[in-house]
């Protein structure tokens, strides 16, 4: 087994199948998510045998006013967040606002999935995403790329709107709480607390300098009072926010690359949808149906050809 790509999704991957080593282009691990990252379900934690701490997250909205905040928002508030973080009007995590149940990962989550998995660093995918691994790949790679890569016929038109983070650590606070901010492109359009750490989301990016300024704005938004933090960093996602394509192109690619190169898409942006972690765990079981499925049926080929 060959799996592209050594971001979570990936390193899930490897940690699912027996005998699987990673090729990835960088020369160390890659750090793909400043962002929020929490989960909806144990599923991760419980398949892999890491435990998961379970919290409630409490979400509000802010209005136009810059001071008030909801857990109401109107149409109006889903569709110019929308807008704000993606620059299309589209279903976003906006529209749930009640309080819910979330599972949060260890902070070492990447290294203690990369512990006792083979990955290749520096090294270029070409050569396996062509078949001469004569094993099955999985590719984590973004499907605009992988297209190209493959030669793809008639590649649609992709979307994609990068994100800027600011990452702090805020002391005497155990909070998990997420604001989100539809108005003003110049602000964050969601910030959120995990346990003592403060991610705020840009879809512009914030000008170098500012990074306090906008934790003190919104810390004294969400409590009402200064508080310490530590420990600030910003960080570039060129791939922050993905725009759906048609989902007959969409569903096209993912089969003709596992047809013609045996290559089975796995991730986000590898499958071009908003998905979690969580779903990327239900993915790798059907791929591995997939696989086994094909594996019977080459047998099966042979055997009979044989006769």
């Amino acid at each position: 087994m060959i799996i592209i790509g050594a971001g979570l999704s990936g390193l899930l991957a490897a940690r699912s199948f027996h005998n699987a080593t990673i090729i990835e282009k960088q020369s160390e691990l890659p750090n793909n998510h400043s962002a929020l990252l929490r989960f909806r379900s144990s599923i991760v934690g419980d398949t892999l045998g890491i435990p998961f701490k379970k919290v409630n997250v409490y979400k509000g909205v802010l209005l136009e006013d810059g001071k008030t905040i909801t857990n109401t928002p109107t149409i109006r508030e889903y569709n110019a967040y929308s807008i704000k973080s993606t620059g299309h009007a589209l279903e976003r995590s906006i529209i749930n606002t009640i309080n819910a149940e979330r599972f949060i990962a260890p902070d070492r989550l990447t290294a203690m999935l990369s512990d006792r998995t083979s990955i290749k660093f520096s090294t270029d995918a070409k050569d396996y995403l062509h078949g001469v691994s004569h094993s099955p790949v999985i590719s984590t790679i973004p499907m605009p790329a992988l297209m190209k890569m493959l030669n793809y016929p008639n590649i649609p038109n992709f979307t994609t709107q990068e994100i800027w983070t600011i990452n702090c650590d805020l002391l005497f606070t155990n909070v998990y709480q997420t604001l989100y901010v539809p108005y003003k492109d110049d602000e964050p359009y969601r910030v959120s607390i995990t346990g003592s750490k403060m991610t705020l989301e840009f879809a512009i990016q914030p000008s170098v300098g500012s990074e306090t300024d906008y934790i003190e704005q919104y810390t004294s938004i969400i409590f009402g009072c200064d508080i310490k933090y530590i420990n600030i960093f910003r960080k570039r996602q060129e791939y922050g926010k993905i725009v759906p394509i048609d989902e007959d192109q969409r569903q096209s690619f993912i089969l003709w690359a596992t047809d013609q190169f045996g290559i089975y898409s796995l991730g986000r942006f590898a499958t071009w949808r908003n998905i979690l972690l969580d779903d990327v765990m239900k993915d790798i079981g059907i791929i591995s149906k997939f696989i086994h499925q094909r594996n019977d049926y080459t047998r099966a080929m042979h055997y009979t050809k044989g006769e």
